[in-house]
């Protein structure tokens, strides 16, 4: 009976870790939506940056008044690229560089680069 009971306590031990091994897996999305070119964006912050979520993002304002919502790399490659939430205060000018939304009606970009003042932010760098 104990060897049957330590058998069946591995088996859902290593289910179980098989699960939790592969939730981050489906957790993450693609960016099958972000393939409509490079853009370039510049504008003032208006939510600053947030690292909290599978991907840190931002908010900024262009020059028509457009909010135009940024996706960053996940939370821990962007703070690994320097890129920390509340480095770049609200009102500051940045420069985004990345891919925007296929969705003309959406103003949404998964952004590789941000640019403020003089440093330079590769969330995803040239490989």
């Amino acid at each position: 009976m104990s060897l049957k009971r330590n058998a069946a306590t591995g088996l859902a031990a290593m289910l179980l870790t098989l699960v939790l091994a592969t939730m981050p897996a489906f957790a993450h999305h693609g960016w099958s939506g972000n393939t409509a070119g490079d853009i370039e964006v510049t504008g003032t912050v208006v939510t600053g940056v947030k690292l909290a979520g599978a991907h840190g993002t931002m908010q900024i304002r262009d020059a028509e008044g457009q909010v135009w919502d940024i996706t960053l790399a996940p939370g821990p490659r962007t703070h690994r690229a320097g890129l920390r939430e509340d480095i770049i205060p609200e009102g500051a000018t940045v420069t985004v560089y990345g891919e925007r939304n296929e969705d003309p009606d959406l103003f949404e970009a998964k952004v590789r680069r941000v640019v403020w003042d003089d440093q330079v932010f590769d969330v995803y760098p040239p490989e």
